[in-house]
């Protein structure tokens, strides 16, 4: 018998869950082109218990990628672990909109909203191309304060959140409708020009309340942090670390699905960086020479992701920059890969997206146009 058949019966007699555990550990893109190798592997790979199980592993593995909305319609995604200049990987096309804006990811998902229009909104899977179109928000269609996303593991399902004023709405997949409430823990006051990004980590979305300035002095009074509790959908107060301090400002982030808190006295030329663990907050490192003081940095600059190697990555917000701070050699570095394509990066967002093969189990379309690069 050849090698060839030898092979070929091997691979047919492998068990069912040893193939399962297999599919798991690959990413995305090769599981889309395994779905047209044969019926049996098409009905594992769409099955959702299997999408389910291929979500938490990569998670596990820290699966992750940066991505970048560029103003022409596009958005880039960038590796993040395997090469130090964040090597372009792929691009495509916003699904649904011809120029969409990105507000927020968790765990895959992301919510798109097109343009100045506020009334409709995607939730979107860029690895397999999938989107759902939202039903339109009955109850408010100006521009949101704030938005979140996030997903409830108990109910299986994902909840967009809107925050408007002195009410707020969540969408549920599961019902595929909204709910309006009322109830605030404290006031709320955004006073960012876009909308305000939620913090998705486990089954919460949190929110940092912005400073205001009386004669170019921190006001704590207005700052504090708020969140929604995915199991009551309720928005709750969280209390502002005693190490903050009363001239400190902050900015929140997710590491690692953890809660992330960066920041320090206003004037300074340093911060530090805190993470919500079981016990509490944990000081994770100490960030000097910055290249501005504390304060212009925390509003300038979007901590978003750590590297193995302790290696802390930051976005500009202003300038479209990426910065990575080394600490070991208390530096920070500029990425110009990126900042060369500044004309057409303005206004962009950037964000970490989980390769993941998971969706909502609902009637989703599945973008047909071709990436624009492989």
């Amino acid at each position: 018998m050849s090698n060839k058949k030898v092979q070929k019966r091997q691979a047919i007699n492998l068990p069912f869950e040893i193939i399962f555990s297999i599919f798991t550990r690959l990413p995305v893109k090769s599981l889309l082109r395994f779905e047209s190798v044969s019926k049996s592997w098409n009905a594992i790979l769409s099955d959702q218990e299997f999408k389910k199980a291929h979500h938490d592993q990569s998670k596990a593995l820290g699966r992750e990628k940066l991505m970048l909305q560029r103003t022409t319609g596009h958005v880039e995604f960038r590796d993040l672990e395997n090469c130090p200049e964040i090597s372009l990987m792929e691009e495509q096309l916003f699904p649904r909109f011809q120029c969409a804006e990105i507000l927020c990811s968790c765990d895959g998902l992301v919510l798109l909203k097109g343009g100045n229009d506020y009334k409709e909104y995607v939730l979107w899977n860029p690895s397999t191309r999938e989107y759902l179109v939202l039903d339109s928000c009955p109850y408010f269609n100006g521009c949101p304060k704030a938005c979140g996303l996030c997903y409830d593991s108990k109910l299986d399902e994902f909840k967009v959140i809107l925050i408007c004023g002195s009410s707020y709405v969540v969408y549920s997949s599961n019902k595929r409708c909204w709910t309006k409430k009322t109830s605030f823990p404290c006031p709320v006051q955004f006073f960012n020009v876009d909308c305000s990004e939620g913090i998705s980590t486990g089954d919460c979305v949190f929110w940092s309340l912005n400073w205001s300035f009386i004669n170019q002095y921190v006001d704590s009074s207005t700052s504090g942090i708020i969140y929604l509790d995915v199991k009551s959908d309720e928005v709750k107060k969280l209390s502002v670390p005693e190490f903050v301090g009363a001239n400190g400002f902050f900015g929140l982030s997710s590491l690692k699905g953890c809660l992330c808190l960066y920041g320090g006295t206003y004037h300074y030329k340093e911060l530090d960086i805190w993470i919500m663990e079981q016990d509490g907050w944990k000081r994770l490192m100490n960030v000097c020479n910055l290249p501005n003081i504390c304060i212009r940095f925390v509003q300038d600059r979007k901590l978003l992701w750590r590297r193995k190697n302790g290696e802390i990555l930051f976005y500009g917000r202003w300038n479209q920059q990426l910065f990575i701070y080394y600490p070991k050699m208390k530096q920070f570095a500029t990425i110009h890969s990126i900042a060369d394509v500044s004309e057409e990066s303005k206004n962009a967002m950037a964000c970490i997206c989980l390769g993941s093969s998971y969706f909502l189990g609902l009637n989703v379309e599945e973008e047909v146009t071709v990436p624009l690069s492989a």
